[in-house]
C-alpha cells in the first residue's frame, strides 16, 4: 500500500473556491467590485492553468444592464440583428453578446496575482468534509480549513428517464478570402444542414466582414463526432462560395438535464455553476445566470453575507414543465426538434423568444406561442413522459395506483377492494418487505463477524422489549420516532434531498397523517397495550390531518420535489382506507421497494441473489405468519399488539444498520 504524506494547514481561510471556471471567476470579480476581498484570506483550488480559449460565452441583454456595464471590457463582439429562415429581425432593445473564455480567465488571473491574501493552488480537490468550525478540503498533498466554500466542480446528472440529452458542438473561427459577412448580423439555429436522426443546426457569428465563428451544434443522446462536424462545417462554408482559413477550433459537450443541481447538506458549502442548476437545460445557456447568481450571493457589507432563495424562487414554475416535455422529445424523437425550433423562431419575434428562454415571458404569450407549435408532439410527450416517469421508479406510483384501485373496487363492490389490496400487500411483504430487512448482516459483514453482529442485534431488540415492558407509552413513542426517522431517511436518499432535519420532518409528517387519520383504529390497539388513547374529537382528527397534509404539500412545492408530492397524494388516498392498508401501502410498496433498490445497487446484487441471502429469515417469517392463523380470531387483536412490540424490537437494529449503510454510501 502506498501512503500519501499530507500537510495540515493550521490557517483557516475565510473563503474557499473549488474550481475557477466562469461561475467562480464571476463571483471573484463581483466580490472585488464590492470591495469584499481585502480583509479575507481566500483559497483557490484549480488544477488547470486556464491559458487556452476553451469556450465562448454568449448571452443576450439590454445594453444598459449590469452584466454589460460591468463586463464591457471583456465583451469581444455583439449583434442586434438575427437572420432567420423568414428573413432578418431586429432584437429591438437587446443585443447578443460574446465573451471569449480566455478574456475572463486572464482578468481573474490578474486579480489573483494582485491580491496577497489570495492563495492559488494548482491542484484537484479529493474530498470535502464538514466540521463544527470549518470545512476541510483535502487534496493529494494538503488539507485546508475554510469557513465557506464555493464548489463549482461539474457533476454528471443522475437522470431519471434514460440517459440525458447532450448538447455537443464544434466551432471554427475562420477567416474568409473575401468580405461576405455583415458584422452586426448573425444566424442562430440554422437548420438547413442534414439532421442525421438528431436535432442539428449551425450558428454564424461574424466578428468582421471576413471573420466569423461558425459552430455546429447537435441535440441528441449521442455525441457529435469530430468527423461528422468537420463534414457539415466544410459543406456549410462551401455553400457560401468562398475560401477560408481555420484559426481556432473549440469542442464541447453539455448535458441537457434538469437533474444536474446538487447542493451540499452543509449550508457553508455553496454550489456554483452547473452544480447550482444555472445551466438552462433546453438551451445550454448559463453565463448570464451565473453572473446574476454571483450578484445574489454577494451583499454589500463586510464580512460578506450570503442569501438563500426567496419563496418565489423556490416554488416550481411552469418553465420546468416546458423544459421537461421538450427534453423528452429530444431524447426519444430528436428528429422532431427541427420543426419545433423553426416554428418557434418563425412565428414569434426573436427578442420575445429570448425573453421566453430567460423565463420572463407572460403566461398569455406562452399559450399563444404553444398554439403555433406542433401541439400534438407535446401532447405525445405529456403522455409518454408520464408513463416513463412511473416505470423509471415504480415505488413512486405503486402506492397511489394500488390505493386508488382499492377505493375504486370498494365503490363498485364494497369490501372487495380491501381484500384485493391486502392480498397484494401480503404477497409483496414476503417478496420485498421482509427480505429487504433480512439483509442487514450481509451489508455489515465486511467489518463485523457473524457472532458479534447477532449479539448486537439481539441486545438492541432486548432493550426495546424491556422498554415496552417497563414503560409502554415510552416504548410506543420511541418506536414511532425511530420509524419516522428511518422512513424519512430512505425516501430522501431516493429523492436526492438527503438532510437530517428533512428526514425527521418528512417521516413525522407521513406517519402523522397515517396514524392521526386512523385514530379510532389506533386507540383499539392502544387499549390492548395499556397505552393511553388519543381522545380526539372527529372534527379535531380531520383538522389535524388536513393541517399535516397542507404542510407536506407546501414543503414538496418548496423543495420542487415531484416524488414528495406524489407520496403525499398516495398517503391522502390511504386516509380513506383502513389503517392496515394505509400503512401497508407506504411501508411495503414504497419504503421496502426503495430500500431493496438501494441495497441492490450499492452491493451490486441481483434480485435472485438477494432473495437467496434473505431466505432463512423470510422462511422463519412465513412459519410465524402461518402459526398466527391457528389462534382464535377473538384473540387476534391482542396478538397484534404483541406483534407490534416484536416488530418495534426488530426494527431498531435494522434501522441502526441501514442508517450506517446510508452514511457510508
Amino acid at each position: 500500500m502506498q501512503w500519501v504524506k499530507r500537510t495540515f494547514h493550521t490557517m483557516i481561510y475565510e473563503i474557499g473556491l473549488v474550481g475557477l471556471g466562469a461561475a467562480n471567476s464571476l463571483l471573484l470579480l463581483e466580490m472585488e467590485r464590492k470591495e469584499l476581498l481585502s480583509d479575507h484570506a481566500v483559497l483557490v483550488l484549480e488544477p488547470d492553468t486556464k491559458l487556452a480559449n476553451d469556450k465562448t460565452f454568449c448571452f443576450w441583454a439590454n445594453p444598459d444592464s449590469d452584466i454589460v456595464r460591468q463586463l464591457k471590457d471583456l465583451i469581444s463582439h455583439s449583434w442586434n440583428v438575427v437572420e432567420t429562415k423568414e428573413g432578418k429581425q431586429s432584437l429591438e432593445n437587446m443585443r447578443y453578446y460574446m465573451i471569449e473564455s480566455v478574456a475572463l480567465y486572464n482578468r481573474t488571473r490578474e486579480l489573483l496575482k494582485s491580491r496577497r491574501n489570495i492563495t492559488h493552488v494548482r491542484t484537484t480537490l479529493e474530498d470535502l468534509g464538514a466540521h463544527s468550525s470549518f470545512i476541510e478540503l483535502t487534496t493529494s498533498e494538503n488539507k485546508y480549513q475554510v469557513k465557506k466554500v464555493y464548489d463549482s466542480r461539474a457533476l454528471l446528472p443522475k437522470e431519471i428517464i434514460a440517459t440525458p440529452v447532450l448538447q455537443s458542438f464544434q466551432g471554427w473561427r475562420v477567416t474568409f478570402d473575401k468580405d461576405i459577412c455583415v458584422p452586426n448580423e448573425m444566424r442562430l439555429m440554422d437548420f438547413s444542414i442534414p439532421q442525421n436522426d438528431a436535432t442539428q443546426f449551425m450558428y454564424l457569428l461574424p466578428t468582421t466582414k471576413n471573420q466569423a465563428l461558425i459552430e455546429m451544434t447537435r441535440f441528441d443522446r449521442t455525441v457529435l463526432t469530430e468527423e461528422l462536424a468537420r463534414q457539415h462545417l466544410k459543406n456549410y462554408i462551401r455553400a457560401m462560395g468562398c475560401g477560408y482559413t481555420i484559426n481556432h477550433t473549440e469542442r464541447g459537450v453539455i448535458p441537457m438535464s434538469q437533474h444536474g443541481e446538487n447542493h451540499h447538506r452543509d449550508a457553508r458549502v455553496i454550489s456554483m455553476g452547473s452544480r447550482a442548476g444555472k445551466i438552462k437545460s433546453t438551451t445550454g445557456y448559463a453565463f448570464k445566470s451565473m453572473f446574476e447568481h454571483a450578484q445574489e450571493l454577494v451583499q454589500d457589507q463586510n464580512p460578506p453575507r450570503f442569501t438563500g432563495l426567496s419563496i418565489a424562487q423556490r416554488l416550481p414554475n411552469r418553465f420546468v414543465l416546458y423544459d421537461f416535455l421538450l427534453l423528452y422529445i429530444l431524447k426519444f424523437r430528436p428528429n422532431w426538434g427541427k420543426e419545433i425550433f423553426e416554428r418557434l423562431f418563425q412565428k414569434q419575434p426573436a427578442h420575445e423568444v429570448f425573453e421566453f428562454l430567460e423565463e420572463r415571458s407572460t403566461f398569455r404569450w406562452e399559450v399563444q406561442m404553444f398554439a403555433k407549435l406542433p401541439i400534438f408532439k407535446f401532447l405525445w410527450s405529456v403522455l409518454f413522459s408520464t408513463i416513463s416517469y412511473v416505470f423509471s421508479a415504480p415505488q413512486r406510483a405503486l402506492p397511489l395506483l394500488v390505493g386508488s384501485c382499492v377505493l375504486l373496487l370498494n365503490y363498485f363492490s364494497p369490501g372487495s377492494g380491501n381484500a384485493a389490496g391486502l392480498s397484494v400487500l401480503l404477497a409483496m411483504l414476503f417478496i420485498v418487505g421482509i427480505p429487504h430487512g433480512a439483509l442487514d448482516g450481509y451489508i455489515t459483514q465486511r467489518r463485523s463477524k457473524l457472532l458479534p453482529f447477532v449479539l448486537r442485534y439481539l441486545t438492541m431488540m432486548l432493550l426495546v422489549i424491556l422498554l415496552w415492558t417497563a414503560l409502554p407509552l415510552a416504548g410506543l413513542v420511541t418506536f414511532i420516532c425511530y420509524s419516522a426517522w428511518h422512513f424519512g431517511e430512505t425516501d430522501l436518499k431516493e429523492w436526492g434531498l438527503s438532510s437530517t432535519f428533512l428526514s425527521a420532518l418528512w417521516g413525522a409528517l407521513l406517519l402523522g397523517v397515517i396514524l392521526i387519520s386512523h385514530t379510532q383504529e389506533m386507540n383499539t390497539v392502544f387499549l390492548q397495550m395499556d397505552v393511553p388513547i388519543l381522545d380526539l374529537a372527529p372534527e379535531t382528527v380531520v383538522l389535524v390531518t388536513r393541517g399535516l397534509i397542507l404542510v407536506s404539500i407546501i414543503l414538496g412545492l418548496w423543495l420542487r420535489s415531484v416524488p414528495w408530492l406524489i407520496s403525499i397524494i398516495a398517503i391522502m388516498v390511504g386516509t380513506q382506507l383502513s389503517l392496515a392498508l394505509s400503512f401497508g401501502l407506504y411501508f411495503v410498496l414504497q419504503h421496502s421497494v426503495t430500500g431493496w433498490k438501494h441495497l441492490k445497487i450499492s452491493q451490486e446484487w441481483t434480485n435472485k441473489s438477494m432473495w437467496i441471502r434473505s431466505l432463512p429469515f423470510s422462511c422463519g417469517a412465513v412459519v410465524l405468519f402461518l402459526l398466527v392463523f391457528q389462534f382464535d380470531k377473538n384473540s387476534l387483536l391482542e396478538w397484534s399488539s404483541h406483534f407490534l412490540v416484536f416488530l418495534s424490537a426488530l426494527s431498531l437494529p435494522h434501522i441502526y444498520f441501514m442508517s450506517r449503510f446510508y452514511q457510508k454510501t
